[in-house]
């Protein structure tokens, strides 16, 4: 991230270190892979909490809670669902579930200490659609009942950002400002989900769980299709970003939000350079 584009970078790294402060245990360390954090989102969160008029102090409390849910969610996406056959990995497996009870239990404590009731109560409402999204997706591929494009980045949208855009849904001050930060916080979401799948296939050689699965679960898919029909939607994607961020105001706040967008291209452009190399 670049801190001349982005004067709230270095505020946001504090907070994603917050986050691991308030959740780091060393015997769950030892035995379970903590993800990493969604920076990005919440470098929106917190500038768009900030548009609203809230002071720094109270949105890196939002930031912090959110990103404390949302790694207790990461947590237990994480867990397989068969038991495994070797003491310690199910060990791990028991306590990546407890990690993440533990990440979420955290959000709690934070808010209810700094007396923001409603924000506990948008949080635990979006835990549960956060929830109930990971069981249709992972029964839709259980089963083999494919839902249509549109339908999975619903869900997908909603295990992603749900949390975010619960927050900026209940805090923002104009109808105006909630449909684009909400909207903002969905597509951004997909470009990173969709780079990040990309990046995956080429060099891990692998087709990770996510829209590629999806699509090459599709009848006569190919993994070269999949890989284009990938590259094509990452750039859509991104240029849907930068043309919403074009029509924001103020000025101060797109410049910040296109510095955002603007790591997607060079994210994309250093992968293309890379696999033309090759």
């Amino acid at each position: 991230m670049s801190k001349e584009h982005t004067p709230y970078v270095e505020e946001v790294r504090l907070i994603v270190e917050q986050i691991y402060k308030r959740s780091t245990h060393p015997f769950v360390e030892y035995y379970v892979d903590v993800p990493s954090m969604a920076e990005n989102r919440l470098e929106l969160l917190y500038l768009f909490l900030l548009e609203q008029g809230m002071t720094k102090e109270r949105a890196v409390t939002f930031c912090t809670a959110t990103g404390l849910v949302q790694l207790g969610l990461d947590m237990h996406e994480h867990v397989k669902n068969e038991y495994e056959q070797s003491q310690t990995a199910e060990r791990s497996r028991q306590l990546t579930v407890l990690a993440g009870d533990y990440y979420s239990a955290r959000y709690y404590h934070l808010l209810a200490e700094a007396s923001e009731i409603k924000a506990i109560q948008t949080l635990s409402g979006a835990i549960q659609r956060v929830n109930e999204a990971k069981m249709k997706l992972y029964t839709a591929g259980r089963d083999g009942k494919l839902p249509t494009d549109e339908e999975y980045w619903e869900l997908r949208n909603m295990i992603d950002t749900g949390l975010y855009v619960a927050i900026v849904e209940e805090y923002a001050d104009s109808e105006d400002s909630r449909r684009f930060w909400m909207e903002l916080m969905k597509e951004t979401a997909k470009v990173e989900s969709v780079i990040g799948e990309w990046e995956q296939i080429k060099w891990q050689e692998q087709v990770p769980f996510g829209f590629a699965r999806f699509l090459l679960q599709k009848p006569g898919a190919t993994l070269a299709q999949v890989l284009s029909s990938v590259e094509h939607t990452a750039m859509e994607l991104i240029g849907m970003c930068e043309q919403m961020v074009r029509t924001l105001h103020p000025a101060e706040t797109r410049s910040m939000l296109s510095a955002i967008t603007a790591r997607y291209s060079h994210r994309i452009n250093r992968l293309k350079r890379v696999i033309e190399e090759m």
